[in-house]
């Protein structure tokens, strides 16, 4: 494998607006549609994704760094999805925890087609804080390699307030897809308005609006890892042809396989 893999972060100016789910249904479909796909963890505190899929502590990501990634991922029989999860830090209080992530990513691209990057919430403070996840690591990755972001965005209120004063912040509309979010019940405020409001700000990728499948799809008794093939709803579809995805694999004709990772 030649090209190195794609990286996109998944983030939000927000908590409680879906961005570990969007980044797991995210790697999930690229997965199911033939895509070697890693997700990483990158909310060292939350670790989301750890809780989510039961992932035990003998997993993390200092473990990469002595054992070697082979050895730190957690392979797709375990996550339940269509794709490796590299773990967060076992010490989420590690000063040495975004050169770690860092140099994990590095690899990955070795190995992957697709890396995906569940990322903490950001603001202005944090994107100009070397020191911070955000930008002592997503920053360059975006500014410097390539990397792409999703920004999941709230439809009012200060997750409105907030998502836009983050994304002024990051100040890079060409490298990043704004998902407004709705509740149940609720539109988010159609396509012309957003596209309007994120005018300069980012791309608008189109409204998920949570109902009864998506809140099905959060149930952590399910364990469910994302949509199955084919029934993606279409911003998710927005997000994988963003990521670097080809669109034509999400039609009904389209094929694709699972690349295992045992390979």
């Amino acid at each position: 494998m030649t090209e190195k893999a794609k990286i996109t972060f998944v983030t939000g100016g927000s908590g409680g607006i879906g961005k570990s789910a969007t980044a797991r249904m995210l790697a999930h479909t690229l997965g199911l549609h033939g895509y070697r796909t890693g997700l990483v963890d990158g909310n060292p505190g939350q670790q989301s994704q750890r809780s989510y899929l039961r992932i035990p502590d003998s997993k993390a990501l200092e473990y990469a760094m002595v054992d070697g990634l082979q050895a730190a991922l957690v392979k797709p029989r375990d996550t339940g999805g269509a794709f490796a999860l590299l773990a967060g830090p076992a010490d989420p209080q590690s000063r040495d925890a975004n050169r770690d992530y860092m140099e994990a990513i590095i690899g990955l691209r070795s190995m992957c087609r697709m890396i995906v990057v569940d990322s903490d919430r950001i603001d202005g403070r944090l994107w100009d804080d070397a020191s911070s996840f955000a930008g002592g690591l997503m920053r360059p990755m975006v500014e410097e390699a390539g990397a792409r972001i999703i920004f999941r965005i709230g439809s009012t209120g200060s997750q409105l307030d907030d998502g836009l004063a983050a994304l002024d912040a990051i100040g890079r509309a060409d490298a990043t897809l704004a998902i407004p979010v709705a509740a149940p019940g609720m539109r988010a405020g159609g396509a012309g308005r957003w596209r309007r409001m994120l005018s300069g700000l980012a791309s608008y990728g189109g409204e998920d609006v949570w109902d009864a499948r998506s809140a099905a799809l959060l149930d952590p008794k399910r364990r469910a890892c994302g949509w199955p093939k084919g029934m993606e709803p279409e911003w998710l579809v927005r997000c994988a042809v963003w990521a670097g995805a080809d669109g034509k694999r999400w039609r009904p004709e389209g094929g694709g396989r699972v690349w295992p990772w045992t390979r």
